[in-house]
């Protein structure tokens, strides 16, 4: 039954959190402008000591911000859905689809620009008790830019590994690297999600 509300509650407090967010800071910047012209704007500078004051909306003005229609309908929905729960059952079971749904679009937007052969190093990794060492995963990044050469021949193998390594898919232990929790879960979403198929690069 939550599934149901997935997309439309990352929609409402995604979108009202990015507004909220957004308009602090412009509205910091707006304040700060001392001067504008034809070259641009000039900003006063933070004084040292002194504290800069968060802009807090109240819970009115957050519900004033403007919302589609098509927002509002989704927000009904998922009102009706948990109406029967508690205060703290809808706390909970509202965070946990959140978090569930956050995790689903880092995988898909990982999904969408992993190169094959980076995959290929993260099943490698998750059929490994301690990993697989430096120079094995060299080997696979050598047969990538040997099967690709016009993908990666002005990439590196640090660059190649650092986008596992900076999207928690892969961690270094000791001398060799291994795979994350986060870096298995991924691939059991290209299987559930039927996208691990073989792919470019």
């Amino acid at each position: 039954m939550l599934e149901t509300i997935v997309w439309p509650l990352v929609v409402t407090i995604l979108g009202l959190a990015a507004m909220l967010l957004f308009r602090a800071a412009i509205d910091k910047k707006i304040a700060g402008i001392t001067r504008a012209g034809k070259d641009g704007v000039l900003f006063e500078r933070q004084q040292e000591g002194r504290e800069p004051q968060p802009l807090l909306l109240s819970f009115v003005e957050v519900m004033r911000l403007p919302i589609s229609a098509s927002a509002l309908s989704r927000e009904q929905s998922i009102e009706q859905q948990v109406q029967h729960f508690t205060d703290n059952e809808k706390i909970t079971a509202l965070t946990r689809e959140l978090a569930t749904t956050r995790i689903s679009l880092e995988f898909n937007n990982i999904a969408q620009v992993i190169f094959g052969s980076q995959i290929t190093l993260l099943v490698q990794l998750s059929s490994t008790h301690n990993g697989v060492s430096k120079q094995h995963a060299i080997e696979i990044f050598e047969q990538a830019k040997a099967a690709f050469p016009e993908l990666h021949k002005e990439k590196m193998f640090d660059d190649w590994i650092a986008y596992l390594y900076s999207n928690n898919l892969i961690t270094y232990a000791g001398n060799n690297i291994d795979i994350t929790q986060y870096g298995t879960d991924f691939l059991k979403y290209l299987v559930d999600s039927r996208m691990a198929y073989n792919r470019y690069g």
